[in-house]
Formats: C-alpha cells, sequence, structure tokens
C-alpha cells in the first residue's frame, strides 16, 4: 500500500460528500450565492406547485395523456384515442412528459401538472447558471427570481401547458449555446442543437425563435476560425433539423394504415400540419382552430355553458376585457354544436398593452436600457468578448421573439412565455450593468452620463409600472403607492450619493478617516438606493406572479395568466350524470367489440379522458380531417369491432365523411331508447361535448380586476342533442 494511500482517500471522501452537499456554496463564490439560490428555486416550486391538486383539465389534451398513458402506440404518434384513430393537430411532444408521470403515478389532475413544475424549477436553476457565467453570481440570482417572478411564468408552469417543456428545452439550449461561444467546441453547441429539436417536439416552429440568436452569438463571438465557426454552424443546423423533424419523418416512412390519421391537415401529410396548419398559415390574415383557442359560448368561470376543447374566452367575453376584439366567426363542430372561436389578440404594439403588458411586459424598459448600455459599454472590446456575446445571445433572443409574437395574432397570453428567459436574462444583467456604472461614477468623483443611467431607468420603470397598475388600480389599490414611494426614495438616496460624491475634491491626509468613513456611509446609502429601486422595479410583477397562489388568479390549463387579467376555463373533473350512464349502458353491452362506441372527436374526448373508453373519433379538430371513411366505418362494423354510435342530431349535414357516417346510421342502425340507459326521451344523451359543460352564478366583470366566479357543476349541455344508436353486422349487408 502506497504511503499516498491514506492521504488521498480522505480528499476524495471529502469531494464526494461536497457534491452531495448542494446546499454549500461551492468556492470561488460568494457564501451567499448557494443559499439564495435555493430559497429562490424554492419560491419557484411553492409558486408552481401550490394549487397542483386543483389544476384543471385541458380537455382536448387530457383525453390524449389518457389514451398515451394506456397504449404505447398512441404514445409513439401522440394519438387522441387508445385506438390510435388520429392524431392531435399538432406534435404532441409536450404531451409524452404528462403521459409518463401518469403511467407512474395514476391518471389524475396533479400527475399532468407535475412535469410542468418540475420544468419551471430546472429552468429557473439553468438560466440563474447562464447568467452568473456571464455576468456573475449576482446576476444570476436575479435572472432566476426575476423568472420565477414573470407573472405568465407563475401561471404556465403550474398547469399542463406546452409553453412550459418549450421554455425549458430553450433555456437549456442557450446554456449550451452559451458554453460553445466561450470555449469554440462543437459538443456543446451540438448540444444546443439537440434542446431546440426536442423545443421542436413540444412545439413546433415556435420553438426556432431562437435560433436566429444562437446562430448570430456563437458566429460573432466564437474563438474558432471562420471556417471552423461555419462548419460547426452547418453541423448543427443539420443535428437541429435531425431532432426536430425526427417525428415528422417517422409519421412519412410508416405506412399509413399503420399509423393514425395527421390531424391538421386534409392529405394525411405531418409536413402540412406542421408547416401549413400550424405554420405558415398563421402568419396570414387568418387563425386557424385549434384546441388552443377554440371554446364553446359561456365557457368562461362564472357563465353557465360548456367548455370546449380548450383557451381563450370567446369574443364576446374576450372582448370585454381589453385588447381583442369579437370573433365573427362560430365553426360548427362535428356533432352540429356551434363554437366560438376565441378572438386572437392583434395589433403591433399589442404586447405594450393590457392584457398581455401585465403579464411579461413589466421590465421592458430595463431590458432595452441594458441592451443600449451592454452594447455601448463593450464596443471597443475584441470580437470574443463573452460580455457583448450573451448581450447578443439574450438580446437576439427577446427581440425575435418580440417581433414574431408582435406580427403575428395572439390567441392567449401563453405565448408571451417566448420573450420571458431573454426578458429575465437581460434585466438581471441590466441591473448588475448600471449599478457597476453607477458605482464607477460616484467613486471616482467623475460623475457623467452612466452615473446617472441607474436613477433615470428607475424613474422610467416607475412610471412604466404606474401606467400598467392603473388599469387594475381597484385589485391592488396599495400598489401605486408602495412604487411611487420605493422610486422617491430609491430616486433621492441615488440623487444624493451621485451629488455628494462629486463634492469629494480629495481630502488632505488630515482627513484621511473621516473621508474613508464618509465614503462607506456614502456606499451605504447607495446600496440602500439600489434596493429600493429594485423593490420599485419588482413590487407589480411579484404581486401578479404571487397572486397564483389564490385558486382565483391562477390562470388555467388552457390559458397562463395571473392576476386580475385571468379569464379561465373550467374543465368538469367527472362525467355528466347523462354521459355516466349512456357509458355504462354501452359497456355492458358492447360485447367483444375493440371499440366503446363511435362519436364526433369532441364529443369523444370526455369520454376517454374521464372514462377510460376506448371510442372511435369520427372527424378531426382542424376542419377537414377525415380519419375514417365510411367504407372503413361499415368494415368495423361487419367485423363485430365496432356496435354502438352517438350521433349528433344536427351532424348528417354536408359532404365529409363524418355526415356521410351519421347518415348511414340513422338510415340503417337501431336507435336505443333513452329511457334504457335511464335517459330522457327528446333530451339528448350525452348533450355535453369537448370538456364538458359548467353551471356558474357569477357574472364577469370586465375592468376592476375581479376574478371570474361561480359554482363549477358539470351539465349536459352544448347545445344539439345527440342519440344513440346500436349497430350489427346484419346492418352492413342489408
Amino acid at each position: 500500500m502506497s504511503a499516498t494511500t491514506f492521504v488521498d482517500r480522505p480528499r476524495a471522501l471529502q469531494q464526494t460528500r461536497a457534491r452531495w452537499q448542494f446546499w454549500h456554496t461551492p468556492a470561488g463564490r460568494p457564501r451567499w450565492d448557494r443559499p439564495a439560490l435555493l430559497g429562490i428555486a424554492a419560491l419557484a416550486a411553492l409558486l408552481y406547485a401550490w394549487n397542483i391538486t386543483g389544476s384543471d383539465y385541458a380537455g382536448y389534451y387530457a383525453a390524449a395523456v389518457r389514451s398515451m398513458s394506456e397504449s404505447w402506440k398512441a404514445f409513439l404518434f401522440t394519438s387522441f384515442d387508445p385506438g390510435s384513430t388520429v392524431t392531435l393537430d399538432k406534435v404532441g411532444g409536450f404531451l409524452w412528459p404528462q403521459a409518463l408521470s401518469a403511467r407512474i403515478f395514476g391518471y389524475s389532475n396533479w400527475a399532468l401538472t407535475l412535469p410542468q413544475c418540475v420544468e419551471g424549477v430546472v429552468s429557473v436553476l439553468v438560466i440563474h447558471r447562464t447568467v452568473r457565467r456571464w455576468r456573475g453570481p449576482a446576476a444570476g440570482l436575479l435572472a432566476a427570481g426575476v423568472l420565477t417572478l414573470t407573472p405568465v411564468a407563475a401561471s404556465m408552469f403550474g398547469h399542463a401547458l406546452l409553453e412550459a417543456p418549450l421554455t425549458m428545452c430553450l433555456v437549456l439550449a442557450a446554456d449550451q449555446c452559451a458554453r460553445a461561444m466561450l470555449s469554440g467546441r462543437l459538443r456543446p453547441l451540438l448540444l444546443a442543437a439537440v434542446w431546440v429539436g426536442l423545443a421542436f417536439q413540444a412545439a413546433m416552429m415556435q420553438a426556432w425563435i431562437i435560433v436566429p440568436a444562437l446562430a448570430v452569438a456563437y458566429f460573432v463571438v466564437s474563438p474558432a476560425a471562420l471556417r471552423k465557426r461555419l462548419g460547426h454552424l452547418l453541423t448543427a443546423g443539420a443535428v437541429l433539423c435531425a431532432v426536430s423533424l425526427s417525428w415528422v419523418l417517422l409519421m412519412t416512412v410508416v405506412p399509413q394504415n399503420s399509423r393514425p390519421y395527421v390531424d391538421g391537415s386534409r392529405n394525411n401529410s405531418a409536413l402540412s400540419m406542421v408547416f401549413g396548419y400550424n405554420g405558415f398559415d398563421r402568419l396570414g390574415g387568418g387563425w386557424s382552430m385549434d384546441a388552443a383557442n377554440s371554446v364553446q359560448a359561456g365557457a368562461v368561470k362564472g357563465q353557465g355553458g360548456a367548455a370546449r376543447g380548450g383557451g381563450a374566452p370567446t369574443g364576446a367575453q374576450a372582448g370585454a376585457q381589453g385588447g381583442t376584439k369579437p370573433s365573427g366567426q362560430s365553426p360548427t363542430g362535428g356533432d352540429g354544436s356551434q363554437l366560438a372561436v376565441g378572438a386572437p389578440i392583434s395589433g403591433w404594439l399589442k404586447l405594450f398593452r393590457a392584457p398581455l403588458a401585465q403579464q411579461i411586459g413589466w421590465l421592458f424598459p430595463l431590458a432595452l436600457c441594458a441592451l443600449v448600455l451592454g452594447f455601448a459599454t463593450r464596443r471597443k472590446q475584441p470580437r470574443t468578448d463573452p460580455v457583448r456575446g450573451g448581450h447578443l445571445l439574450w438580446g437576439g433572443w427577446l427581440l425575435t421573439a418580440a417581433t414574431v409574437m408582435s406580427a403575428i395574432n395572439v390567441p392567449h397570453a401563453t405565448y408571451m412565455s417566448a420573450l420571458a428567459p431573454g426578458l429575465a436574462a437581460l434585466s438581471a444583467a441590466g441591473v448588475v450593468t448600471l449599478w457597476r456604472a453607477y458605482r464607477k461614477g460616484t467613486v471616482s468623483g467623475a460623475g457623467g452620463l452612466r452615473t446617472w443611467a441607474l436613477p433615470v431607468t428607475v424613474a422610467v420603470q416607475a412610471a412604466w409600472a404606474v401606467h400598467l397598475v392603473s388599469d387594475q388600480a381597484d385589485w391592488v389599490p396599495w400598489l401605486i403607492p408602495l412604487i411611487v414611494v420605493a422610486a422617491l426614495a430609491a430616486l433621492g438616496l441615488l440623487a444624493y450619493v451621485a451629488v455628494r460624491s462629486r463634492r469629494e475634491d480629495g481630502p488632505s491626509p488630515d482627513d484621511a478617516p473621516s473621508a474613508a468613513k464618509r465614503r462607506h456611509r456614502l456606499r451605504r446609502t447607495g446600496t440602500a438606493g439600489l434596493i429600493a429601486g429594485c423593490l420599485t422595479m419588482a413590487a407589480a410583477p411579484a404581486t401578479w406572479s404571487l397572486s397564483v397562489l389564490d385558486p382565483r388568479y391562477t390562470g388555467s390549463a388552457h390559458s397562463a395568466s395571473a392576476g386580475p387579467q385571468d379569464v379561465t376555463i373550467g374543465t368538469p373533473a367527472h362525467l355528466t350524470d347523462a354521459q355516466r350512464k349512456i357509458l355504462d349502458y354501452v359497456e355492458r353491452r358492447k360485447g367483444t367489440a375493440e371499440y366503446t362506441f363511435s362519436a364526433a372527436l369532441l364529443s369523444a374526448e370526455p369520454y376517454i379522458r374521464l372514462g377510460g373508453a376506448a371510442v372511435l373519433p369520427l372527424g378531426g379538430f382542424a376542419a377537414g380531417t377525415e380519419p375514417v371513411t365510411l367504407e372503413e366505418y361499415q368494415r368495423l362494423v361487419a367485423s363485430g369491432k365496432l356496435r354502438f354510435a352517438l350521433v349528433g342530431n344536427r351532424s348528417s349535414a354536408g359532404t365529409s365523411e363524418t355526415a356521410r357516417i351519421s347518415r348511414w346510421v340513422r338510415s340503417v342502425c337501431e336507435k336505443v331508447d333513452p329511457a334504457a340507459y335511464g335517459g330522457r326521451t327528446g333530451a339528448g344523451a350525452g348533450q355535453a361535448n369537448g370538456s364538458g359543460a359548467q353551471a356558474g352564478t357569477g357574472q364577469p366583470q370586465a375592468g376592476a380586476g375581479q376574478p371570474h366566479t361561480g359554482t363549477r357543476q358539470p351539465q349536459a349541455g352544448g347545445g344539439a342533442g345527440q342519440s344513440l344508436y346500436r349497430c350489427a353486422p346484419e346492418d352492413v349487408r342489408s
């Protein structure tokens, strides 16, 4: 045994212990760094998971999660139904974590929400690490805190929304790109491309918003030679495309009869669904109806009606909230009932107006100042300056996302999460840059414009916050006085230090002790001014974010929104009596049939999500989707795989395959008397469609910051009635 063994073993053991003692700050950092980070992470976890057991379902997507948690084929193809008849109307990779969670913990609302809570905490920790390497420990903590207290993020990470995994993957991509930017190595750049590709599985082309910022930052700042940089970017681009289009390639190479039909396309093409229906079609003047922005009239909390599919309020309701216009169309659902499409928020300045600005825009002035000052102070640095590279990365992210979101029609505030990481990083860097410029000017006594940049930014931020809060002054009447008092205190203290520092003309040696004391007092006074300034800037977004602890202001699984702008859609957690009776009746009589019954896709949703039934969906969420033809339907009936059909009373009109199937069922199959399963004759069995209905007693109020309240009781509703039919193989032969 060597003499070094007894020396090395304790050192190795000490290193192992250090890895597990995560609460200890690593060497080389301030002692307060790790405890502060853990405190911020704990706050993030508290905000995101506080209402986890009361979080609601996003009916259309939650039904797909139920299917994916029960069938690996449905999991792979992100199918809506357990039989993998039709996919979602978008790439469903964002549901993979939810489906795995449901497999592990059982299907429930909290099991579907848990992955988003974890993704939110991971995003906070990763942005801290990235910004800390860029601008130091204080900036890293500020970035983590700003992201935690961004209202749209506080709501989003507490619900089953696709933007949660998207945000996490993009933050991880930015982290790896920052590593590659500093080292010039290919490996972290490829990892960044992989993370963007995984983000594409969650939100498709929305994930590519940050690609220009990543590419420009690496190309400009990387220390590698020009030819090597170009080669690295081309290689990373190939990896990005390969990972991004992997699911599309899977749907393309697998024979159509071995996979589900692609919703959102008229030709069963995944490319058409991704780049057409969910891509360039949305850059035009219209907005295609999808599960994220369509609901039945009266689905807002506090109103009677049926929630259907998903997201924004109806046109009239959204108009009452400001920033939206009533929708002029009411598309017809597969069962003949009317859908009211939530009106998108349009206009190039919508990010600076309520309700979107109150979810994301509190720190716009600070971020803009950080970007301008960052480039101004680093303009003489070499090409590989990492500080300027960080401004290219995060500033490019923020500006690109803001441009895209300004150009398109935004259906709900959740889309604003695309700006959150870039805004958090720039805001944190801005505070550090402004403070260093202020300290440099006050310590040297030179003054100058940079010395006054911090007080001016605090004043602008205070005015901007008061402007945004004034729309909801009745909701938080104490907030404007708090902002004004904090701003006046910050400006007074900062101005006092700036003026007094210029009067320090260089004391004589005899006055050195007293001068040192004066400088120390000035430093403490300046620090107090900085704290008051941070309170000025953080008071309003923190108030909005912390409001998610109140279930009335927490948002929903259809739209992330914190504070009084929250217009949520309730999704029943139980089948209605009519739905339960019809499901029990069919389950007892379907025998060996593969499918419980057939129904229009949105009518099938509650039976799949809440009843776990193998319903055959007819039609798709997008108009023109025809996963089942009449001939295929007849073959299923003839083979005994399908024995019952739930048909809407107005679903037979038109020339679509679903309409042809409905007419055929009505003409040859036997109608089941509602009395046979406890229904009411003429009442329409199983009328609740989509997410079901809910009644409420409260009336929605525009302005005044009042939430929509009301009892959440699922009822039969949703417009057109439905009838149950029994089909037999003989019906096909006849």
